[in-house]
């Protein structure tokens, strides 16, 4: 072998050894690395060209702790994007970074062009002593070298597609689909993700979950208005369990009454949740307060709070309440 052969080959192993420790260098990222470089690559749905490893906004926080858990799982990288897209109105990905796991993507095709080309200018300042007779012609010998070269500078560069693409061929774009939204501890989401969660996933039989807890809490705040088309939803929603459509209804019909003062309509929905589920307590107790209060249809709220009092598994708390609401209504004294 011609020493020339030699350093063509030297060159050649160089190139590929470059490529190689590249990718080994950062295709092995540890979790903490993998959860930056997942939320470098998303966009914050409420932020200005931010991706959520870089906001400090609440959402941002919320995306990055889910995508920290899905991590610590063992979940893909193309899984857990998949998720976020998919989960949070106006997220987007981003090009990838220049650094981490992508950084092969970048780094690589830039390494092998520049060395393809030094090849190239080695080769044409080097003629060799073991040119084929062909090459003794001066007309085809830069032609000749060219041609080589520029077989090595394609080789060279397939060699890092190659290896892109075997670095890739795990991590392809994220995937459609809805979140995996059961299990989900639902204390720790704000408000606004949640919203953000439900308006991504509205035919997702699994949201209206979500979506009355929302509604529960702007509730139990006394936030109407928030939770108001919230609880429209699931009570319209063929998707919802019985249950989630009872409580939507009774609380609608608290709001109409405690909200407005619209009797009628509070009493016509708390009696489409008694069609659902007939033994509802507080279906009964809740339609009774609005008949004393509203109606002021004493014996039939009466009459309503006796039949919650004989119902099975009613707390101790509870009836205290309904012991003491029957007997100011049975006594004639105003409501309370």
């Amino acid at each position: 072998m011609s020493e020339r052969t030699r350093n063509l080959l030297s060159i050649t192993a160089m190139a590929l050894m470059a490529v190689v420790i590249v990718t080994l260098v950062v295709s092995n990222p540890s979790q903490a690395d993998r959860v930056e470089q997942i939320g470098t690559r998303i966009k914050c749905p409420v932020c200005q060209g931010e991706s959520i490893a870089n906001s400090p906004a609440q959402m941002a926080r919320d995306m990055m702790s889910l995508v920290s858990e899905r991590v610590s799982q063992g979940a893909p990288d193309d899984e857990i994007i998949g998720e976020l897209l998919s989960s949070y109105s106006g997220a987007v990905l981003l090009d990838p970074p220049a650094s981490g796991e992508t950084l092969v993507l970048w780094v690589a095709p830039l390494v092998v062009v520049v060395i393809g080309i030094s090849v190239i200018i080695w080769w044409r300042r080097h003629p060799g002593t073991d040119q084929p007779a062909v090459e003794t012609n001066p007309e085809h010998r830069p032609r000749a070298r060219s041609l080589i070269g520029g077989l090595i500078l394609v080789g060279a560069f397939a060699i890092a597609v190659v290896t892109a693409g075997f670095f890739l061929q795990d991590r392809g774009g994220p995937t459609a689909g809805v979140a995996n939204l059961d299990g989900q501890d639902l204390s720790e989401i704000s408000n606004e993700t949640m919203e953000a969660v439900v308006s991504a996933n509205l035919d997702n039989p699994q949201i209206d979950g979500m979506r009355l807890a929302l509604a529960e809490r702007y509730y139990e705040v006394g936030d109407y208005r928030s939770a108001f088309p919230h609880y429209i939803a699931i009570a319209d929603s063929a998707l919802a369990s019985d249950s989630e459509a009872v409580t939507a209804l009774v609380r609608l019909g608290w709001m109409a009454w405690d909200g407005n003062g619209e009797v009628e309509a509070a009493i016509g929905l708390f009696d489409q949740a008694l069609i659902i589920e007939a033994g509802s307590t507080t279906a009964m107790y809740l339609k009774g307060q609005v008949l004393w209060c509203g109606a002021g249809d004493n014996e039939a709220a009466a009459a309503l709070f006796s039949k919650v009092l004989k119902a099975p598994g009613l707390s101790g708390d509870s009836q205290a309440v309904v012991v003491l609401s029957l007997d100011s209504v049975s006594s004639g004294e105003p409501c309370t």
